[in-house]
């Protein structure tokens, strides 16, 4: 089973559509795109990011369960906190691309609300494509794995913030 746990059964549960791996999997990579991150399920990974310096470093997550270990410059340090919402705090420290090395544990575990978006979008996907006209202008309804009007409000929740 794929890690995001959607699968073609799921779909055509609630959407009544038959969808393959490959869009639920095409779906999920565009959602997780647009948000910026994996956003689920919880993983743990070792995260390698550039720094300036700063004490106060904002990490590419919204949902942190934990932090085992933290590395500047290859350097072990344990002078840190860090926050749920994905903030780091550390001593100052040399600047340099990649520098800084975080073991985290992070992600949501089920978010039922967007992997309802996701669902919504692969039904869409997979729906024949339809044509309507009015008038003498005739014009294809909305189709495919791009978020529709109240699903940018749900993916937005989930959405990492501009980078300082």
């Amino acid at each position: 089973m794929p890690d995001h746990g959607i699968t073609p059964d799921h779909v055509a549960n609630v959407t009544k559509q038959t969808a393959t791996e490959e869009q639920i999997d095409r779906a999920v990579a565009s959602v997780r795109s647009l948000c910026g991150w994996h956003v689920w399920p919880v993983r743990t990974e070792t995260l390698r990011l550039d720094t300036a310096g700063d004490t106060l470093l904002t990490l590419p997550t919204l949902h942190v369960e934990d932090i085992t270990a933290v590395r500047i410059n290859g350097t072990p340090t344990t002078a840190y906190t860090w926050s749920t919402d994905g903030l780091l705090q550390l001593p100052r420290h040399r600047a340099g691309l990649g520098a800084l090395e975080v073991d985290i544990k992070h992600g949501f575990d089920r978010p039922a609300d967007l992997i309802g978006v996701v669902v919504q979008m692969i039904g869409r996907a997979a729906r024949p494509a339809e044509q309507m006209s009015v008038g003498g202008i005739s014009v294809g309804a909305a189709q495919g794995v791009t978020p529709q009007s109240s699903e940018w409000r749900v993916l937005g929740a989930y959405e990492l913030g501009a980078e300082p």
